[in-house]
């Protein structure tokens, strides 16, 4: 999507290398909290997301305040007992109570982040802001607490040998959470450390607002006879502001309705003028991505680091920039030649339609699918009416009851816990295969359709996590939220297929976790790690076997045709080096800007270094005037390691090769995935889970050509 740095990392999503935010008066909180929580009645009810007690928006700060009363409960216990009162405390009731605490505060952060993207009622979406900085506040003043580290400390030092594995890797990243919060910090500069920390929050926020705010979006009023092309469905779904009457459609600039134009639209003057009113804004991100860039830059400077890119990547698999730097480097670089291949095969097989020779912004998504369509005997339409989303829902259960030995059913929301009346819930419980059959697992939500102020991509969100063992564990529950629906809300074209199972992926990841702590649940391992399952669930997309579990025609139920499944399966091969090097170059520039030095940065600085990561490793010419990073959320949500996307692909590749190609619906190869990946979450390091996968030469500094 899981992992902001800190010791607690309450958040929902990975947002890597993002300090939290301002500093906070423990005791006067616990104060407040501990007489905010007694004043008012508990009210266990399962509300809204299933969170007890979530009912109204005004519970989100009741709710923030018990929590924090709970957690300063705790505190105080690890605090009072440290080094000298050790003794009363074994090493591993110190880790279940850090874990507590973490599990505390995420039991609402987690709820409050899925609720501010989602939810369409502006009065919890601000609720929802509120307790999530006031929280985020609160964790920043606990990792700034000593006493904490000392009882951790104190705990790994001495007492280590009590830990089991699981507990002494948590004991390891919360310490390295902690020193790399700053806990050694002095006064002065842990309080510059601590608004720097809260500009990155709010700016953060700032920047992914404007990405699902019409008015900072904009729109486009376009002539009705100037759309042609573009899915009927869209257009009435645009329209406002706009009729037949008058002539021309309203079309907003949000980026669902701007790639959806861009891939169907026939007339390239429209496809121009909706490309360069898109990418050369929203304007409002131009201050905030600055302004994000320099409080990320004076966070790692703060913590002895060069740059933030060498802040981010020091605790993964990559260990310095400079490595995913010369993977992405490299990749771009071979796959150069092919990619201008692809481009010339654009062009001859579209026809031209007009261009003078190159392929500018806006013609891309059209030739390529007019390419893919005419050189694969490919119609979208065709293909699409293949993909109900009823069939494709219940045909991923089969998958995953087949591959991993798990059954999804759809069950009926209890009272208040929907935010949304498309929104579906699906129960995961344990399939026939050896004891347990029967058991709940988790749930996973499903919020498929656009809406507006709707988060805008598609996205994974942890709303609560695995937690323990036995009859008593805490069963995950994520969301996957997209915006399915160019053509009709009805049916799903294949790259929408193969976008759910990319979600799916990282659901399968969260839901089959099996761990002690939270803290290591799941998505919340090593950020170069956490796209893997997801890209591996891609795989299934394009495969024969698992698409006769997916594809059945709308109308007559009939099962797609081996000569049409034959043509799809060509088609993902013609355009992967563009691909490819599209994703190389967000990756990069991802890197660069998060290295660049704020003493030196102007008001088009980072634009500028987009433009010339792009000019030198894509073959994809860079548009004047343009400005695509104001629109590439995983700016904020990546923060200098966005290399796991194209480090995912080349990890995925080999596990598809060794355990599925030859069969990927056979149960032990699922299990294998299960066992050596899924259910480990973070808690095994994950270098020792590639080699025992895949051998020694998975780790990035030997996987440099694995493209």
């Amino acid at each position: 999507r899981a992992g902001m740095a800190g010791p607690l990392r309450a958040v929902a999503r990975r947002v890597a290398g993002n300090l939290l935010s301002r500093p906070v008066d423990v005791c006067s909180r616990a104060n407040l909290g501990t007489a905010a929580a007694a004043s008012h009645l508990d009210d266990d009810r399962k509300g809204l997301f299933a969170l007890p007690g979530l009912h109204e928006p005004s519970d989100f700060a009741r709710l923030a305040r018990r929590a924090v009363a709970r957690s300063d409960d705790l505190m105080r216990g690890l605090v009072s007992s440290g080094p000298s009162g050790f003794p009363h405390r074994s090493a591993t009731a110190v880790i279940d109570d850090l874990d507590e605490i973490s599990d505390t505060l995420c039991a609402v952060v987690d709820v409050a982040e899925l609720c501010r993207n989602v939810h369409p009622d502006l009065r919890w979406v601000r609720a929802a802001e509120n307790a999530y900085v006031e929280l985020q506040g609160y964790v920043q003043g606990l990792n700034s607490n000593r006493g904490l580290y000392l009882a951790l400390v104190n705990a790994q030092e001495r007492h280590g040998a009590e830990l089991s594995p699981e507990a002494a890797r948590v004991a390891l990243t919360l310490r390295q959470d902690f020193e790399r919060g700053g806990i050694h910090l002095g006064g002065d500069e842990h309080a510059r450390l601590e608004k720097t920390a809260g500009d990155v929050i709010k700016l953060g926020m700032a920047f992914q607002q404007n990405l699902s705010d019409p008015k900072a979006l904009g729109h486009m009023d376009v002539s009705w006879l100037r759309l042609g092309g573009v899915p009927a469905g869209l257009l009435s779904s645009t329209a406002e502001g706009g009729s037949r009457d008058t002539g021309f459609a309203r079309v907003p600039l949000d980026q669902r309705t701007v790639s959806a134009v861009l891939r169907y639209a026939d007339e390239p003057d429209t496809r121009r003028s909706i490309y360069l009113a898109a990418h050369s804004g929203p304007e409002a991100n131009r201050a905030v991505l600055d302004g994000l860039l320099r409080a990320r830059h004076e966070s790692a400077k703060i913590l002895g680091f060069e740059s933030h890119a060498h802040f981010a990547t020091s605790p993964l698999l990559a260990e310095h920039p400079d490595a995913p730097r010369a993977l992405l480097e490299r990749m771009a670089s071979e796959c150069r030649d092919r990619a201008g291949e692809e481009i010339e095969a654009m062009l001859r097989l579209a026809g031209r339609d007009g261009m003078d020779g190159t392929v500018r912004g806006w013609d891309r998504s059209y030739l390529i699918g007019k390419a893919r369509a005419k050189a694969c005997e490919l119609d979208a339409a065709a293909v699409a009416s293949y993909f109900p989303l009823e069939r494709v829902i219940s045909g991923v259960g089969a998958l995953v009851d087949r591959v991993f030995g798990v059954k999804l059913t759809e069950v009926a929301m209890e009272p208040g816990e929907n935010w949304h009346a498309k929104v579906r819930k699906l129960r995961v419980t344990s399939g026939d295969r050896g004891a347990g059959e029967g058991q709940e697992i988790g749930t996973i939500y499903l919020d498929l359709e656009p809406r507006p102020r709707k988060f805008p991509h598609a996205a994974h969100f942890v709303i609560r996590c695995s937690r323990g063992v036995g009859p008593d564990k805490q069963r995950p529950a994520v969301a996957l939220v997209c915006n399915f629906g160019a053509g009709s809300a009805a049916t799903l074209s294949h790259s929408e297929v193969e976008t759910f199972l990319h979600e799916f992926g990282h659901a399968m990841h969260s839901v089959l976790s099996d761990t002690q702590y939270q803290h290591l649940s799941g998505t919340r391992c090593a950020m170069d790690m956490v796209e893997i399952p997801s890209h591996l669930f891609e795989y299934f997309a394009w495969d024969p076997a698992v698409l006769g579990l997916l594809a059945r025609h709308r109308v007559t139920g009939e099962p797609m045709p081996r000569e049409m499944i034959a043509r799809l399966r060509a088609s993902k091969e013609l355009f992967g080096a563009t691909d490819l090097q599209q994703q190389c170059m967000f990756a990069l520039t991802d890197l660069e800007v998060h290295a660049l030095d704020p003493a030196t940065l102007t008001e088009g600085s980072v634009s500028d270094v987009a433009a010339r990561v792009q000019a030198a490793h894509s073959l994809m010419r860079v548009e004047p005037g343009t400005s695509w990073e104001l629109r590439f959320g995983h700016l904020v949500g990546y923060a200098s390691t966005y290399y796991s996307y194209p480090y995912a692909k080349c990890v995925a590749a080999d596990l598809w090769g060794k355990f599925f190609r030859e069969d990927p619906l056979a149960p032990g190869a699922g299990e294998a995935l299960r066992e050596g990946m899924l259910r480990h979450g973070g808690a095994r390091e994950p270098g020792a889970i590639l080699r025992d996968m895949l051998g020694d030469g998975a780790l990035i500094t030997d996987h440099v050509g694995a493209a």
